[in-house]
C-alpha cells in the first residue's frame, strides 16, 4: 500500500477511536448542553433536550457513572453543571459529589425535559438552556460529538450545517465510503503499516483491560461476565480461552452499562462497539503469549473492519452494532491472530452475518451483556471455522460468495428491510 493511503487509514483509526465516559447517547446529550450551558454563561434554570427516537431508545435504561440512576434526565443535568464542552465525550468524568447533587435535585425538580424530535437525522441531539429571557441552544448531528450548531439570544455563534461539506466538523462519516474501503485494503492496510505507528492502540487495550477487570471482580448489571466464569467452576460451562475472551468482553460491558464509572475506548462512536472490537483481540493474544506487534496489528484491522461494516449498517441502526459490526471485526482480529489471511476472514465474515445478522438493538442497557457474549461466542466459532476453510456460503440466505456484497446485504437489511422496527421497538420500550 502507498504511504498515503497508510496515512489515510492511521488518520482514520485515530479519528473513529476516543475515550468516552459512561453509554456514548447519554454522554452526547450531556455534551450537547455543555455546549449549550457554556454558551450561556450562567446555570441555567431549566433545560430541554430534544433527540432522535435512536437516541431516546438508547439513552432511556443505562446507568449514568457515579449517579445510581438511568437516563437522559440526569446526564443533560450533568452537562449542564459541569458546563465543559471541551471535554467531548469524557464530559460525564470528574464530576464532583455537589455537582451529582446539583443535577439530581434538577432532575428531582423537573427542571429537565427530554423530548423526541421529530426528525428523519437517526443521530440528531438539540439541547436548550434557559435562565431568566436569557437562552443558549446547541444542535448535535450526525456523530456523537458532531457540533453543528451554536445559538445565543437569537445569535448564531457556531453553524457548521451551512458551512461546506468539506470544512464540517466531524458531522459526517467517515471519509471513506464503502466502494472506496474493502475488507482487502484493510488486509493490505495492516500488512503495510509499521508497529510504531499504531503503538496509540495501547492505550486501546490498556483502557478497556481496566473495565474488564473491574466487571470480572465486582457485581455489575447481569454480572454476565463474572457468572461465565464462575459456571466455569461448575463444569457447566468450559474453562477455556474462547469462554475467557467472551467473559472479559461481557464483564466489561456489565460494568460499563450499569454506570461505572471507569472510561472506554469507543470505536465508530460507541463504547460497546470499542470494547467488543477489541477485547477479544487483545485477551486471546494475551493468553497466547503473542508478540505485541502481532496484536496491535490485529487489533488495527478488527477496528478498521468494525468501521467497515458501520459504513453499511450506518452510525446508529436497528441492528445492534456491537453485537453485529464489532464482533465481525474481532472475527477477522482474532483470523489475523492464528496467521489467517483474506479468504479465511471473507469465510468468517459470511459465517458471523449468517449467524447474528438478526440481532436488533432495543436500547442501551445492562442486557447488552448478553448480546455482547453471545456475538463474542459467534466471532470465535466463526474464526476457527474460517482458519479450517469451512463457513457460510451463497446458499445461507443474504450471503453471497462476494464479501462485501454481503456486507452490503446487511446494510440493506437494516436500514431498508427493517425501517419500522426501530419505532416498534420504542413503542413496546414506552409502554411496558
Amino acid at each position: 500500500m502507498e504511504k498515503e493511503a497508510v496515512q489515510a487509514y492511521l488518520s482514520l483509526l485515530k479519528k473513529e477511536i476516543s475515550p468516552a465516559m459512561g453509554c456514548t447517547e447519554p454522554a452526547a446529550a450531556a455534551l450537547a448542553v455543555a455546549y449549550a450551558a457554556d454558551a450561556l454563561g450562567i446555570m441555567p434554570d431549566s433545560i430541554r433536550v430534544s433527540v432522535s427516537a435512536y437516541i431516546f431508545k438508547n439513552g432511556m435504561n443505562v446507568g449514568i457513572p457515579g449517579t445510581g440512576m438511568v437516563g437522559l434526565e440526569i446526564s443533560a443535568a450533568l452537562g449542564a453543571i459541569s458546563a465543559e464542552p471541551q471535554k467531548q465525550l469524557l464530559v460525564l468524568n470528574d464530576i464532583s459529589q455537589e455537582q451529582k447533587a446539583l443535577a439530581k435535585q434538577m432532575v428531582e425538580e423537573k427542571r429537565v425535559r427530554i423530548e423526541i424530535a421529530d426528525t428523519d437525522e437517526k443521530l440528531y441531539i438539540e439541547a436548550v438552556c434557559q435562565a431568566g429571557d436569557q437562552q443558549a441552544s446547541a444542535l448535535l448531528l450526525r456523530t456523537h460529538n458532531g457540533l453543528a450548531r451554536i445559538t445565543k439570544n437569537g445569535e448564531v455563534l457556531v453553524d457548521n450545517v451551512a458551512a461546506p461539506a468539506d470544512d464540517r466538523e466531524q458531522t459526517e462519516l467517515p471519509p471513506q465510503e464503502p466502494e472506496d474501503m474493502t475488507l482487502a485494503s484493510i488486509v493490505d492496510f495492516v500488512s503495510s503499516v509499521s508497529t510504531e505507528e499504531v503503538y496509540f492502540l495501547r492505550d486501546v487495550i490498556s483502557m478497556n483491560c481496566t473495565i474488564a477487570e473491574e466487571g470480572l471482580t465486582h457485581d455489575y448489571g447481569l454480572k454476565v461476565g463474572k457468572s461465565i466464569l464462575e459456571s466455569s467452576k461448575s463444569g457447566l460451562v468450559s474453562d477455556n480461552l474462547a469462554n475467557f475472551a467472551v467473559a472479559c468482553t461481557a464483564a466489561a460491558a456489565d460494568a460499563r452499562m450499569s454506570g461505572c464509572d471507569k472510561p472506554v475506548m469507543s470505536t465508530a462512536g460507541s463504547g460497546n462497539q470499542g470494547l467488543t472490537a477489541s477485547l477479544p483481540v487483545a485477551v486471546i493474544g494475551r493468553k497466547l503469549d503473542l508478540p505485541e506487534d502481532k496484536i496491535l496489528h490485529a487489533l488495527a484491522l478488527s477496528i478498521l473492519v468494525t468501521i467497515h461494516t458501520k459504513q453499511y449498517i450506518g452510525r446508529l441502526s436497528v441492528l445492534c452494532g456491537c453485537s453485529i459490526a464489532a464482533a465481525i471485526g474481532s472475527c477477522c482480529g482474532i483470523i489475523f491472530l492464528f496467521d489467517g489471511g483474506l479468504e479465511n476472514m471473507e469465510i468468517g465474515i459470511n459465517s458471523m452475518v449468517a449467524d447474528i445478522s438478526g440481532v436488533v438493538c432495543d436500547g442501551a442497557k445492562p442486557g447488552c451483556a448478553l448480546k455482547i457474549a453471545t456475538a463474542v461466542n459467534s466471532a470465535i466459532r466463526s474464526a476457527s471455522m474460517a482458519l479450517n476453510g469451512l463457513g457460510a456460503n451463497a446458499h445461507d440466505g443474504i450471503v453471497t460468495m462476494d464479501v462485501e456484497q454481503t456486507l452490503k446485504n446487511l446494510g440493506m437489511l437494516g436500514n431498508e428491510g427493517m425501517r419500522a422496527a426501530n419505532s416498534a421497538i420504542l413503542e413496546m420500550m414506552l409502554h411496558k
